[in-house]
């Protein structure tokens, strides 16, 4: 599996301090179904024991982080 963040999406994670193996547990989890299904491929997942959203798309990565 491949995955890709933007820019602006790695310095956020970087600033709420979310490092790239809680990221990459947090794909798992919504390819293995779980997280919550917004429709048409894109899924919400909450990271750091809850206090993160972010929103991840099958070809895109992780992409917004939200506090």
């Amino acid at each position: 599996m491949r995955a890709s963040k933007t820019a602006w999406f790695s310095k956020a994670a970087r600033k709420a301090r979310i490092g790239a193996a809680a990221l990459i547990a947090a794909i798992r989890e919504a390819v293995q179904g779980q997280s919550d299904d917004l429709g048409g491929g894109v899924f919400k997942k909450r990271l750091n024991k809850n206090m993160h959203r972010s929103i991840v798309l099958p070809e895109g990565g992780l992409l917004l982080l939200k506090e």
